[in-house]
């Protein structure tokens, strides 16, 4: 894609700000749209209770935005199949999104997801979960959370805008999972 995403923040002034550090950055190395996401968060949560809401599969519709649906269809051992039901608002269109998706956990550490089925021509993602020290005596843990993946939509994105609206889709979601993340008892 031609176009990269807008400046990020450092990791000091996302945690004072308490939003994530989001990059989108969009080329055409493969002729259509492809999506390079990077995100970084801390949550004031424990590793255990982030692990729990990330791997929520079938929960996580009623608080990702623009998820209407996500359901395990499948699981043994470490590995899951989950199809998962949304939406893009483009401006004033609308697209569906309708993924299957092959996860894979590393328990309280990390969750790579790849695509099985759907229309996207490709969507990868990789979530990984650090525990931070606590900064003083009585505080409730916190966990760094590190999100990457390579989105290339089997749809209509505008090019001018398409990096600017993933950024903006991003930051939506991990808004959403941080504060269930701090909700959650």
């Amino acid at each position: 894609m031609a176009l990269s995403g807008t400046a990020c923040l450092d990791a000091d002034a996302q945690t004072a700000a308490g939003e994530p550090d989001v990059s989108v950055v969009m080329s055409h190395a493969k002729g259509y749209p492809l999506f390079a996401v990077t995100a970084k968060m801390t949550v004031t949560a424990d590793i255990a209770r982030s692990w729990k809401v990330l791997t929520d599969y079938d929960r996580l519709a009623e608080f990702v935005p623009n998820l209407s649906r996500s359901h395990v269809s499948s699981s043994e051992g470490n590995e899951r199949v989950v199809t998962q039901n949304g939406f893009a608002q483009f401006l004033f269109l609308r697209q569906n999104i309708d993924l299957v998706l092959h996860v894979t956990e590393q328990a309280m550490d990390a969750i790579d997801i790849r695509l099985v089925s759907g229309n996207m021509r490709e969507y990868q993602a990789r979530w990984e979960l650090q525990s931070l020290q606590a900064q003083q005596p009585g505080d409730e843990g916190r966990t760094r959370i590190s999100y990457a993946g390579i989105i290339a939509p089997d749809f209509y994105v505008p090019t001018l805008f398409g990096a600017t609206l993933m950024k903006r889709d991003l930051r939506n979601m991990l808004n959403a999972v941080k504060a269930e993340m701090e909700k959650r008892p």
